[in-house]
Order: C-alpha cells, then structure tokens, then sequence
C-alpha cells in the first residue's frame, strides 16, 4: 500500500482486506503527521524495510528501530540488504550477513514490544541461506518472508520459473510454517508455489482492480473478484516432499 489518498479511501471500511502493508519510509512520514498503525487504519498492518537501494543504504538499524518502536505495527520485516544474482559471491556473502546481525539485533531491540518480525530469507545459494537459516533456529522464528521482486526484470531477473526453484529450496532447506512472498501476486502463477506460501504482497493488486481508471465501489468489486483468484490458487499450491506433514494456514 502507497501513501496515497486513493488508496487510502479504498481500504478504509473495505472489508476484503484485513492486512496492509507499508515501506518503512511511509511509516516514518505518517509519524511526523501525528499518527500511529493504528490510529492510521483499522488494518492489521506490516511495515516493510524492502524498499528502493537509494533509501535503503540510507536507513541504518537504529531510525528503523525507533519508526518500529513509535508507529507500532503488527508485524515487521526487518533490516533489508540487497542481494543480488550477478553481485560476486563474497558481497552476497557480506549483505547475507548483514541481514541476519541486524534482523537479531532488531529482534533484541523490539522484544518488549507487541511487535513481532517475520525475518527475510536472501541468498542465491545453500551457502548463503543458511546463515539465514542459522538466524532463525537461535531466535525459534518460523514465520518468514522472501522478496520476489527482483527476478521479474533488470539483468539479474529471470522469472516465475526461478522465482519458483528458489523458493522451494526454502521450504525443502528449512521447512518454514508459513511463507510471505513480497513481490508477486499473479493469479496464474500462485498456485504452483508451494503450500507454505501461505500470503503474497505486491502492488499487482493496484492494477487488477482498476483503482486509478473507476470510483472506489468498482474497484473493490475488481479487488474481490482477483482476490479469490489468489487466494484459491494459495489454497491448491502444488506439494513439495514432505509438505503432506503440515497444515499451512492461508491469507490475503
């Protein structure tokens, strides 16, 4: 969700949505306006650090702790590095590690809050997403996110298909309760993604419900219409060995 006022008016009383999202930055400039996750909507609401490179190397741990601490989300998805697939191996390797200091200290910090964090998992190899996974067993978190924007586009994109295979590494690798995947939403391809993927944030929506060309009542019928179609393909991913085990829960 963007801080627009279009945006803001359609969720507002909408009943289908029950779970915004917000880049860390719209958090800080609706706190200078007085307001709380709150006080802003009746929402559940999940501030987000994956946010453009160009404000992200300039968000350091302690603005982002102190944003957390005074806005008051629900949940938080924490101290974003980026990692890409045509960096060299040691700066993925660097960035990898990175994330998860800051995502424990970020966990220490904000412990006695009511706020709890839904980690990033990153890395293009085992090599790499084990220190995540390493993270993850000291803090006894199994409740993740993965960002999926950055293989549709760009040199370094190479689609759905990758997108797919790395994330059932994920799920084979550490076996996760639930997946949030950050960055797509397609109808069409949800549903070959593997049930621990259990909700998906993007801004697909904006487009699949025509918000910028009809009046709010239509674009909230559009919304409804998409959003079965992405919740049904949540309900019927495809099963990855050993899935059969567990009872993934699904969102919107």
């Amino acid at each position: 969700m963007q801080r627009q006022k279009k945006h803001e008016e359609f969720f507002d009383s909408f009943t289908a949505v029950d779970t915004v999202m917000l880049p860390i930055t719209h958090a800080e400039r609706l706190l200078r306006q007085g307001l709380t996750a709150s006080t802003y909507t009746n929402k559940q609401v999940i501030t987000t650090t994956t946010i453009p490179d160009n404000e992200l190397k300039s968000l350091d741990w302690e603005t982002e702790r102190d944003i957390v601490q005074l806005f008051q989300p629900e949940y938080h998805i924490p101290t974003d590095y980026w990692v890409y697939g045509d960096m060299d191996f040691q700066d993925r390797i660097h960035n990898v590690e990175s994330l998860t200091e800051g995502t424990e200290w970020m966990y220490n910090e904000l412990r006695e809050t009511p706020t709890q964090l839904i980690p990033l998992i990153k890395g293009y190899s085992l090599e790499e997403r084990a220190i995540c996974y390493e993270m993850l067993n000291r803090l006894e978190i199994d409740c993740v996110s993965y960002y999926g924007s950055q293989y549709f586009g760009g040199s370094s994109g190479n689609g759905i298909a990758k997108l797919n295979e790395d994330v059932r590494d994920v799920v084979s690798e550490f076996s996760p309760k639930e997946l949030l995947l950050i960055g797509l939403q397609s109808e069409k391809y949800v549903g070959r993604l593997p049930p621990e993927v259990s909700a998906v944030a993007g801004q697909r929506w904006i487009r699949k419900s025509k918000l910028r060309d009809v009046s709010i009542p239509n674009a909230r019928e559009a919304y409804r219409s998409w959003q079965e179609e992405v919740v049904d393909g949540l309900a019927y991913g495809q099963a990855t060995l050993g899935s059969f085990d567990t009872s993934a829960g699904v969102t919107a």
